[in-house]
Parts: C-alpha cells; sequence; structure tokens
C-alpha cells in the first residue's frame, strides 16, 4: 500500500486533490492510503522516515511555506519524494533544489496528476495489490527463505543482523531493517523503535514503553514518540477487518 501525504491549507483544493490521486490509483489498480495535512507544522510533527512514500506539498501556505517544510523533510528523510503543487511557476527552482520529483500547477490537471503518479511507481516498480506476496523472502547462508508475514512476531535489529520471531522459530539475517521493513506489509508492521518492527496482530497488551508479545517478550516503544506510535498502533488496528482479527 502506498502511504501518501497531502499538505496544504486550502482545504477544497486539498480535498480535489485527494478525490483525483485517490481515483486514479483505483482507477490504474494500486491501493494507497492518504493523509491530509493543513500546514506546514502539522505534517512535521512528529515526522519520522519512512512515515510517507509520497508527499503532495502545496508551496505558498501561510506561516511555513512549501519550500521551507521541504527542506525540513529532507533533514530528516532523503527517500520520500516530494511532488509540489503551486498557482505560480515562481518557485520551481527552488523545488527541484529540494529534489521534487515534480511540480504541479494549479488548477489541476488529471492528466498531469495522473502522468506524475504512474512515473512514480514505474521509477520504484511499485507492484499491484494483486501482485503483493504473503510471504517475506529473505537469505540466510547463501539460501532462500519464505516466511509467511503473519506468522512473523516481530524483528530485532542487532548491528547487520536482523532476527526474525516467528510462531516456528527464530531466524537470523544478514540485513539492514529498513531493508527488510521496505518487503513487510505496511497494514501489518509497525516500526516502534530503531531496533523493532512489531507486527500488531501479535500484540496482546501495551505495558509502559513496552509492546507485550507472545512467549512473554516485550517489545520496546521508543519513548520519545510513545504516544505517536501507539496512536499509529491503534489506527492500523481499526484500519481493516484483517487487524481486527484475534490470532493471539
Amino acid at each position: 500500500m502506498i502511504k501518501i501525504a497531502l499538505c496544504d491549507d486550502n482545504e477544497i483544493e486539498r480535498g480535489i486533490l485527494k478525490n483525483v490521486v485517490e481515483g486514479l490509483l483505483i482507477d490504474i489498480g494500486y491501493s494507497a492510503q492518504v493523509f491530509e495535512f493543513s500546514s506546514g507544522e502539522k505534517l512535521l510533527r512528529n515526522y519520522s522516515r519512512g512515515d510517507y512514500d509520497v508527499i503532495f506539498l502545496d508551496v505558498q501556505m501561510k506561516q511555513l511555506d512549501g519550500i521551507e517544510t521541504g527542506r525540513a523533510i529532507r533533514e530528516k528523510d532523503v527517500q520520500v519524494e516530494i511532488i509540489y503543487a503551486t498557482s505560480s511557476e515562481a518557485y520551481m527552482k527552488e523545488g527541484y533544489d529540494i529534489h521534487a520529483l515534480a511540480y504541479l500547477l494549479k488548477p489541476y490537471r488529471v492528466e498531469k496528476v495522473r502522468e506524475t503518479l504512474e512515473y512514480y511507481l514505474k521509477k520504484y516498480d511499485v507492484k499491484k495489490q494483486d501482485e503483493k506476496t504473503e510471504m517475506l523472502e529473505v537469505t540466510i547462508q547463501q539460501k532462500k527463505i519464505f516466511i509467511r508475514q503473519r506468522d512473523i512476531y516481530f524483528l530485532e535489529s542487532m548491528g547487520r543482523v536482523v532476527s526474525i520471531y516467528c510462531k516456528n522459530g527464530v531466524f537470523k539475517v544478514y540485513s539492514r531493517l529498513g531493508e527488510l521493513e521496505e518487503k513487510l506489509d505496511f497494514d501489518m508492521f509497525l516500526r516502534c523503535n530503531q531496533s523493532y518492527i512489531v507486527n500488531i496482530l501479535w500484540v496482546s497488551d501495551i505495558v509502559d514503553y513496552d509492546f507485550y508479545m507472545p512467549g512473554d517478550r516485550l517489545v520496546p516503544i521508543r519513548k520519545r514518540d510513545k504516544k505517536e506510535i501507539i496512536q499509529k498502533f491503534y489506527n492500523k488496528r481499526n484500519e481493516s477487518d484483517t487487524h481486527m482479527e484475534k490470532i493471539h
């Protein structure tokens, strides 16, 4: 699922863009989760790298404008794609200085939004919803292993080794946690600490700053972002019927 943020202080224009983006993605066979922000300040509040794949960012906003918001985002996240939108071409140079993926002029032309989305999908070889696999492919001692994602409790990183705790044991993989995170189902997994990713389907309780997992294991929640992480956890739990299944 593609995670898209829309940041525009004009509620009407933000709503138009949301309808266009969601309609186009459905039309070409992709699923997306769209988040709306009415200011750069709200977008940046508790922003973490990897929260979004694409950000549509209006340039001319009150207080913190889109250019300054983009610069602040780049300090935290060099991978997210930023698509600038404005009624003026005057800021185009600044937009590309921040390595924006594209620059859209208002009022939005549906064909241009579609071209931009298709360019992003092609650039990252994003698979359609029905092409997603339920298995996590990893390499252990030069052999490919396939682990059912629903059977994973959590992932723990120590240096360059990631331990994948599952129903049927623990698999140790030589990899960076971020590389494995990109292969996981966004709806099912949550990055709750620099060194941990938890499967929300297996969380039975939240104890202080920890997720309570099978086997009486505690997975730590990043203290400074506890409120935001727990809110993301409940959002994911409530977003689909899948997350409401009680499998623990």
